[in-house]
């Protein structure tokens, strides 16, 4: 799936109305999250969630080790293929915990 390009003013708004209404709890509850401990290259979670900035399933993998931050890698269509996703990016980080990752630049920042 192509990445979907938003707007950076349109997520950051609805982030901020998800977090006015009090509602970030219940907006990041519909996600899948699996942290792997990895002695050599630190803490990797890998984490899909249709996230409340762009209503867009997303899978996003942090390695403290590596990049030290979140690096969005994956946008799904759906739920079903979110879960999917999830797995195949899970066994991945279990398989080659220092892959490379590239970051899809849905904000359009040039990452």
């Amino acid at each position: 799936m192509e990445p979907q390009r938003v707007n950076p003013i349109e997520g950051a708004l609805n982030f901020m109305s998800t977090l006015a209404s009090g509602g970030f709890e219940e907006a990041g509850k519909d996600c899948f999250n699996d942290q792997i401990l990895d002695n050599e290259k630190g803490n990797i979670t890998v984490d899909t969630v249709c996230a409340p900035d762009t209503n867009i399933w997303e899978t996003g993998i942090e390695r403290l080790g590596i990049e030290g931050k979140w690096v969005i890698v994956e946008q799904y269509p759906d739920r079903e293929e979110a879960e999917k996703g999830h797995q195949k990016w899970l066994e991945l980080m279990k398989s080659q915990p220092d892959a490379p990752l590239k970051d899809i630049d849905m904000w359009s920042l040039g990452l």
